[in-house]
């Protein structure tokens, strides 16, 4: 069998494979080697789950089976083995639950729904390309403004640094993305070179929409569907909790704000070798495994790197015993996590509310008003 080779990409997705050609990058007896020296073993042990919880121990092995029976032969199963082992194994957690809800500063969510609002009565509104993990017949609508994006990225900054614990580099906001009737997101990883720590921002949806939850799992195991209220703001560690929203929209529009930021010591060219050195031999992750008599594990079904299970309602298992919150959230800088009511923390050091209202509206703007 001639040398298998890696192309080593920066990004946790862009990474070809040639079985059994050849291309530029890690020769895979060396890789092999490396993994051995690390003294990885496949399947993981127990205490090679991060963190190291029997939650998320139990889903990521069952995770991890599930992909042993994808047949596919583009090179997803590659790239989707790097996404699950950073998450499951190789990728820290900042928190406990890997999810919280918090109320976003008033004066920014005034904000964005007046450009939300406003952007809506515009009859040529621009309308965005759906990305893989979408399913829709009606792509979103995109209201954008690239110079308050950046604006409010920053000033959530430090509210983001509270949440996670650690200093942030902002990356990048991205919205007003605009979800119309019947579509569905499906459960996904985000990349991991800048969406470590994100959060989406609810702007506003219609009036008598149905709730629209979106769908986590966190770092004890369980499912959970959050129902955000307007002005509600979902902090996640986006590139290591799959998320997503896989129940269909039934309304007239629901709209959000994303945004994302990366620890200052992320060192993306060291992580994604890690994962690489990770991955165990193509006897594992090349060839689909046959399932043997009494497997009833639930299929997974690869759309690129996005992930759905055809055999449950919604196809998404977890589902079936998921954790529902409801907003609106607690306040700001009170974030309702995992650990339920009883247990809402405060974010230590972050600007007073009123402090947003001055870099909003500008300190003229506000003696005019009064």
């Amino acid at each position: 069998m001639k040398a298998i080779k890696i192309l080593v990409a920066i990004s946790i997705v862009v990474c070809t494979i040639n079985t059994p050609g050849a291309s530029a990058g890690l020769i895979e007896s060396e890789r092999m080697e490396e993994y051995h020296r690390r003294g990885h073993t496949w399947p993981p042990n127990p205490q090679d789950y991060t963190p190291n919880t029997p939650g998320w121990q139990t889903l990521n092995e069952r995770r991890f089976k599930q992909l042993s029976h994808v047949d596919d032969t583009s090179g997803e199963r590659y790239e989707s083995h790097m996404a699950i082992v950073h998450s499951a194994l190789q990728c820290r957690n900042f928190t406990e639950y890997g999810w919280g809800v918090t109320k976003a500063p008033q004066a920014v969510v005034d904000k964005l729904k007046k450009r939300l609002h406003d952007g809506l009565k515009n009859e040529n509104k621009k309308q965005e390309r759906s990305d893989v993990c979408q399913e829709t017949d009606a792509d979103p609508f995109f209201i954008n403004d690239d110079k308050m994006n950046q604006e409010i990225l920053n000033e959530l900054l430090p509210l983001h640094e509270a949440w996670a614990g650690v200093e942030l580099v902002p990356n990048n906001a991205y919205g007003l993305r605009v979800y119309r009737n019947g579509t569905n997101l499906l459960m996904h990883l985000d990349k991991m070179q800048t969406h470590v720590i994100s959060s989406i921002l609810h702007v506003d949806h219609g009036e008598n929409d149905e709730p629209w939850p979106i769908v986590i799992e966190d770092f004890h195991g369980n499912t959970n569907e959050v129902y955000l209220e307007s002005g509600d703001m979902f902090f996640y560690e986006s590139s290591k909790c799959v998320h997503g929203r896989p129940t269909k929209m039934k309304g007239e529009y629901y709209s959000s704000l994303f945004s994302h930021y990366y620890p200052t010591d992320w060192n993306t060219q060291e992580i994604g070798l890690d994962i690489h050195y990770r991955i165990p031999s193509t006897d594992v992750w090349y060839k689909p495994v046959a399932r043997e008599e009494g497997d009833d594990t639930d299929e997974m079904v690869l759309v690129s790197l996005c992930m759905k299970e055809p055999g449950c309602e919604d196809a998404w298992c977890g589902l079936k015993d998921a954790v529902k919150w409801y907003g609106p959230a607690p306040g700001y800088g009170k974030v309702l996590s995992g650990g339920g009511y009883d247990e809402v923390a405060d974010l230590q050091g972050i600007p007073a509310e009123e402090s947003f209202e001055m870099k909003v509206f500008g300190k003229q703007d506000m003696e005019d008003e009064l």
